[in-house]
């Protein structure tokens, strides 16, 4: 007995060594949830052991599972279990299974081992691609499992190829897509995975809004686009063929911007991740537009492939008044300036509110003949300076205008409006006459207009006392049409504000009955109008100025009897003045400032005495002359 057991300690503290001769069938691995013999394990799925029939039922046989292939255990023993013992796979790869049969002493155990190889069954980590509704992608992993079976919803699965991508229609109400994982050789390792069913929104319509060339590249502008799509920008030239332009980026859901500037045609083409293709847009031309310089023109071109219902040609950003055919391709733009830089855009209108628009050009208008001759015009200001204002065809705010009065250079400026204020002296027929000259950008030189002479106007008493007035004048010389001038006498009261008008025709003078019997001066003014003027040219204002009077009595009596009790200062266009008495020592006994302050003979508020004073009259007449009178006046009983 001793001997045996120290045998079966040297066996023990050995390495596991095979026994030759195997029978056929030395045990089985049973999958412990069906009972059934495998070859194959699964990682995370129990088995147990069991020798084969035909062998002797009263030997013990125990169990010892090592890693790898055919790599039995070393020692050989302490580690075997009964064979009721479950063993579960943890890893994929190979375990070599090692029976160990106890036969009766004196007789050696017999030691067998199967190399089984372990599969891992992992959920399937396939992802989906949302496509339009009615479909959806479903990439499968190309790892562990041989083939796969997908299911869409409560449909029935369909098998297919690991690492495949696979489009399958969505039945209606299908909410989830379930995918299987299988191997060829070991039906028990499987697994599945479930996801939620996602599509994309139904697209919207296509539609290209407005094209936009922007240097180098056109700018398309759309409808807002559907989001999860793959949108293209295809492109055809004149014969129509359709292609995707490469490097068309997408800069939002509603711009793209395509690196091409060739005149074409261009439309939107939607797809989803299934490769379900979708009628294109409408499609929609650029426009290119061509600016060149010719005398005191600017020639515009343009390349378009479809006619549009209208145009919109903006010169500087404002729109031309300009009506152009929808088969137009050329414009003569003739209202430029020389040396002028203006910027051309061009907008085609097509039905439904898309639009092409150009891109814009840039052009300097030039010039070598001279520009044309000025239009001068001239009138009065109401403070008789003359306001000189000048026009240039096709030159509205550019070059150079001198004005000149009598071969005299007044001033050389941009402006077409000039103030000269050095005429002071105005007799009709001597009047001053203005003449313009233009230099354009270009240094291009006009002639001088003709002379605009205006027109003069005098005005002198026709009495000493100045109940009439007679007016003389010049007429105005420089309109376009000197036949059809109208003149009209303008009366004006001391704010210029004209009180009555008289017709007077052509005449050069006129007598006026009638002045103001309040007003000291007189003033008056030419109007002409007609004659192709661009409004009324003025006269200067002309003035006639009465002398002023006063009248003081010689002796008043201050009795009280009710006549002659004050003294008062008469006369005519008095309105403020200085009326001082004094005593015969010199005192002053009354001052007064207008005609309602009167004196009743009091000094210092005594009673009136009997007397002569002086008094002496200051004021400052409507010409602006200094009126002085004295006298004496006496106060009796």
């Amino acid at each position: 007995m001793l001997l045996a057991s120290n045998r079966q300690a040297q066996a023990q503290a050995q390495a596991c060594v095979p026994t030759a001769n195997p029978p056929a069938c030395t045990f089985r691995a049973i999958d412990d949830a069906t009972g059934t013999p495998v070859t194959k394990m699964c990682v995370g799925r129990p088995v147990r052991f069991e020798y084969c029939t035909g062998r002797d039922a009263s030997l013990q046989n125990t169990y010892q599972v090592v890693s790898g292939s055919a790599t039995l255990p070393n020692p050989c023993g302490g580690n075997f279990q009964p064979p009721s013992v479950r063993y579960t796979p943890t890893a994929a790869g190979f375990v070599t299974v090692t029976e160990n049969t106890q036969a009766r002493p004196p007789a050696l155990p017999t030691i067998y081992f199967i190399t089984f190889q372990v599969y891992d069954s992992p959920a399937p980590a396939f992802t989906l691609a949302a496509c339009a509704p009615g479909s959806v992608q479903v990439t499968l992993p190309s790892a562990p499992y041989d083939s796969y079976t997908v299911q869409i919803g409560t449909g029935a699965p369909v098998s297919a190829a690991s690492g495949q991508v696979v489009t399958y229609p969505v039945p209606t109400g299908a909410t989830s897509v379930t995918v299987t994982g299988r191997y060829n050789d070991n039906s028990l390792c499987t697994n599945s995975a479930t996801q939620p069913l996602t599509q994309l929104a139904p697209l919207g319509p296509l539609a290209i809004q407005r094209v936009i060339r922007n240097g180098t590249s056109t700018q398309l502008d759309v409808a807002p686009l559907t989001a999860g799509y793959r949108y293209t920008v295809e492109r055809a030239d004149a014969s129509n063929v359709y292609q995707t332009v490469p490097g068309a980026v997408q800069n939002s859901t509603t711009s793209f911007t395509v690196p091409s500037t060739a005149p074409g045609r261009y439309r939107l083409r939607a797809t989803d991740v299934c490769g379900n293709a979708f009628s294109p847009s409408a499609a929609v031309p650029n426009l290119t537009l061509t600016a060149a310089p010719a005398e005191r023109r600017n020639e515009l071109t343009w390349q378009l492939l479809d006619n549009p219902i209208s145009y919109e040609l903006t010169r500087d950003n404002a729109p031309l008044a300009t009506p152009l055919a929808p088969s137009a391709r050329a414009y003569t733009d003739t209202a430029v300036a020389c040396g002028v830089q203006y910027t051309y855009q061009l907008t085609a209108r097509y039905a439904g509110g898309v639009s092409a628009v150009s891109n814009v050009a840039l052009v300097r208008a030039t010039a070598t003949q001279p520009p044309a001759t000025p239009r001068l015009f001239a009138t009065f200001d109401l403070r008789n300076r003359v306001q000189l204002t000048a026009t240039v065809a096709r030159f509205s705010a550019t070059g150079q205008l001198t004005y000149l009065t009598e071969g005299r250079i007044l001033a050389a400026t941009t402006s077409r409006a000039f103030t000269d204020s050095s005429t002071t002296r105005f007799v009709p027929g001597t009047g001053p006459c203005y003449q313009a000259r233009f230099v354009d950008d270009c240094a291009n030189r006009s002639a001088d207009s003709a002379p605009f002479c205006l027109a003069v106007l005098a005005a002198e008493l026709a009495d000493s006392r100045g109940s009439s007035v007679r007016l003389t004048w010049s007429g105005l010389r420089g309109a376009p049409s000197t036949d059809t001038l109208s003149y009209r006498l303008l009366v004006l009261d001391a704010s210029n504000a004209v009180v009555r008008s008289v017709s007077v025709s052509n005449r050069t003078s006129y007598l006026d009955l009638t002045p103001s019997d309040t007003e000291q001066q007189v003033r008056y003014r030419l109007e002409v109008r007609g004659g192709g003027l661009p409004g009324p040219s003025y006269s200067n204002v002309a003035t006639a100025t009465r002398r002023l009077e006063i009248y003081v009595p010689t002796a008043f009596t201050p009795n009280g009897d009710g006549l002659n009790d004050v003294l008062e200062v008469k006369g005519r266009f008095l309105k403020t003045f200085r009326f001082v008495i004094v005593d015969r020592n010199g005192q002053e006994v009354f001052r007064g400032t207008n005609r309602t302050q009167t004196w009743d003979g009091r000094v210092r508020n005594e009673a009136p005495v009997p007397g002569a004073f002086v008094w002496r009259f200051e004021a400052v007449d409507d010409a602006g002359q200094i009126v002085v009178q004295h006298g004496t006046v006496t106060v009796l009983k």
